[in-house]
């Protein structure tokens, strides 16, 4: 198949990848995304017990392939299936008990990358000049994100709510430049209040289109209570949100990135992993002939 002149491979042809690599490697991982072989690399390599390999992340474009795929197989070779959590995590709609697969806690796997040793090392390398401890201050990591974060928790709400009560509507694709202004040139586009309340009030608005104002509200109070206990750095897109964000605080601290796919590999090497202790645990399961099953 081809796609604006590049080559896409089917999910059946993809899937195969795993048989060739599997003399180099101690697991498989199979993961959604396409074009991001290297950074899964990067990131999961740091989870991998000391001695134990990846060689090859391999993507099968699209969710369905690879629950599809997880409860296909039945290889005794060690692999591991990873999922995002989507909007599916603020509705508490879960992947469970399928073996080996594991569905991430965050919206997406770029939600990890959203850290603040990583954002530091960045402006570090980036500078020269400045050090570690006047790249980024936790008070200033803290007012950073915070000054927003309850406008972008509530946004994620109401783009949860929308999930159920109108499907067809555009959320989360909506992107940062849906929320965000573009104040000065070298600080790209900062997070604004202002849209991200009309957004809000846009969706539902158009929800309203496909049900009643009773309706909504009761809805919208339930996903409320029910995701309370989801912090809200898991809740809001890390690819299309939080990453955007961070780029725009990077550069505006001396830190320049060249591309979205640079920002990551980057962040991947250097942010940190505590996070992810549930998916390294993952791992090390498996590799010891163990599994783990979905929840």
């Amino acid at each position: 198949m081809m796609s604006s002149g590049v080559p896409v491979w089917p999910a059946s042809a993809l899937e195969s990848v795993g048989l060739l690599y599997r003399p180099l490697q101690d697991i498989e991982i199979y993961v959604e995304d396409k074009d991001s072989e290297v950074f899964y690399l990067e990131l999961l390599s740091r989870l991998m017990p000391k001695g134990r390999k990846i060689k090859k992340v391999i993507p099968l474009n699209g969710r369905e392939n690879v629950v599809d795929l997880c409860k296909r197989y039945k290889d005794p070779s060690p692999a591991l299936f990873l999922i995002d959590g989507d909007l599916d995590l603020t509705l508490r709609i879960r992947e469970a008990g399928i073996r080996n697969l594991f569905q991430l806690k965050s919206y997406c796997i770029e939600n990890y990358l959203f850290c603040l040793y990583g954002s530091r090392e960045i402006i570090v390398e980036t500078s020269g000049k400045i050090t570690r401890d006047k790249a980024i201050t936790k008070a200033e990591w803290s007012v950073f994100f915070e000054s927003v974060a309850d406008d972008l928790r509530e946004l994620f709400l109401v783009f949860a709510t929308a999930r159920v009560l109108a499907p067809s509507l555009k959320t989360v694709s909506l992107g940062y430049s849906s929320i965000s202004t573009q104040k000065t040139r070298k600080k790209g586009r900062e997070p604004d209040l202002v849209k991200i309340s009309e957004v809000i009030e846009s969706i539902r608005t158009e929800s309203l289109k496909f049900t009643d104002q009773i309706t909504w509200d009761l809805t919208l109070k339930k996903i409320r209570k029910d995701a309370r206990d989801i912090q809200t750095i898991d809740m809001v897109s890390g690819k299309d949100f939080l990453l955007p964000m961070l780029d725009m605080y990077i550069r505006s601290k001396g830190g320049n990135t060249v591309s979205t796919d640079s920002l990551m590999f980057r962040l991947a090497r250097h942010c940190s992993v505590d996070r992810l202790s549930e998916l390294g645990d993952a791992l090390q399961s498996i590799l010891k002939g163990g599994t783990v099953v979905s929840s």
